[in-house]
């Protein structure tokens, strides 16, 4: 996928179980789905989020209750950082406990906030205004979250996310350049170090969204904002059954858009069983899929990426390269000397080449992979050979 069709696409996440056709879907008062809800809140449980809130408007306030309210009794814990004025306000309408900002966070001054974190679950720290709230809220918030090692942060702005619509994902390390000039422009200078702050002290991502929609971005998959996160987002692992209405899923988009070939229920399983999946660390959820197939090829030496696709949503975060990379791996351990792939779309060809591929000629691999192949396909098919050894 490339990136500018990530950017039509803001969707960040898919639920793991689909709703079947024709079933309407509860929602709650705020109109979130009611099963993408009981999934967050599963896992954000034992979780602290931090939330940078340098504007609070009565749709901000009334979107803060709102989240809290359908975190319920669970043992989520909430750090409100909001400037020094509104700290009255907001802590009589979450029922909170009122701490005092600081600009030295000192061994006392840390403990205390962690005690009041765990006793109160709903914390409200005031920053000084200074040189302005949106920076010194931003600046705290950056501050508490590396302070207490807050799983999540959430940085809150009327602007929104990045980009219209606003890009679903972005690796802090690959795109800060980006992100301080856009937010910049926006009069937020102190928001990328304080993402980066956040996630240097242990967060394993921050939501960049409007406040007053900060129970979709916490609850549902699509989300309304953008996800900052550092370094690597996913791990690789094999394929499950439980991933397999996923794959096909996959599978079946691929096809549309002309990426893959059509396959069978059964050559669909086939593929899965050996193949992998490029994971997000902290949900689990899909980002990409490979399969190997080698068993077409036994005596020649050759393995052969199968059913090759990213997720839209995940692109820009490496998962195609941590796959082609897990296929060499699998390749070496079972002594194939090499990896190929057919592809009939120039963005999978560009791809394959960025990854020590090299193309060459059908002659230049198993004669096997032309048995009973379409023959529309074959005409505009691009072959791409890496050695493994």
């Amino acid at each position: 996928m490339t990136k500018d069709e990530l950017r039509a696409n803001p969707r960040k996440l898919r639920p793991r179980r689909e709703v079947p056709r024709g079933v309407a879907v509860e929602l709650t008062p705020g109109g979130v789905p009611l099963p993408e809800r009981d999934f967050f809140i599963e896992e954000f449980r034992g979780t602290t989020i931090v939330v940078a809130l340098p504007v609070l408007s009565a749709g901000a306030l009334t979107a803060v209750k709102r989240t809290i309210s359908e975190f319920g009794t669970g043992d989520t814990r909430f750090v409100f950082v909001v400037p020094a004025d509104d700290v009255q306000s907001i802590t009589a309408a979450i029922d909170g406990l009122a701490v005092k900002g600081s600009t030295e966070w000192g061994a006392d001054v840390v403990a205390d906030l962690w005690l009041a974190i765990a006793d109160s679950h709903r914390v409200v720290v005031g920053a000084a205004l200074g040189a302005g709230a949106a920076s010194a809220v931003a600046r705290t918030a950056g501050a508490v979250s590396a302070s207490v090692r807050a799983s999540k942060m959430v940085l809150t702005d009327p602007g929104g996310g990045w980009g219209t619509p606003p890009r679903s994902f972005a690796d802090i390390d690959v795109h800060r350049d980006r992100l301080a000039a856009h937010l910049t422009e926006r009069g937020l200078d102190d928001f990328a170090p304080a993402a980066e702050h956040a996630l240097a002290g242990g967060a394993y991502s921050v939501n960049l969204c409007r406040a007053e929609d900060l129970e979709f971005e916490l609850l549902t998959f699509d989300g309304r904002g953008t996800v900052l996160t550092q370094g690597r987002y996913l791990h690789l692992a094999e394929l499950q059954v439980d991933d397999f209405p996923a794959i096909e899923a996959l599978v079946a988009q691929g096809v549309r858009e002309g990426v893959l070939k059509p396959r069978s229920r059964i050559e669909v399983a086939r593929m899965a069983v050996g193949g992998l999946g490029a994971r997000v660390l902290r949900t689990g959820h899909l980002a990409g899929i490979v399969g190997l197939e080698v068993d077409r090829y036994a005596g020649t030496g050759f393995g052969e990426v199968s059913g090759l696709i990213t997720v839209a949503e995940f692109s820009g975060l490496g998962a195609g390269g941590l796959l082609i990379d897990g296929l060499s791996d699998l390749c070496r351990a079972r002594g194939i000397a090499n990896l190929f792939a057919v592809t009939v779309s120039a963005d999978a060809a560009d791809f394959f080449a960025r990854r020590g591929f090299r193309e060459v000629g059908r002659q230049d691999v198993p004669a096997a992979k032309w048995d009973g192949y379409d023959s529309d396909r074959l005409e505009v098919a691009r072959c791409f050979l890496r050695s493994v050894e």
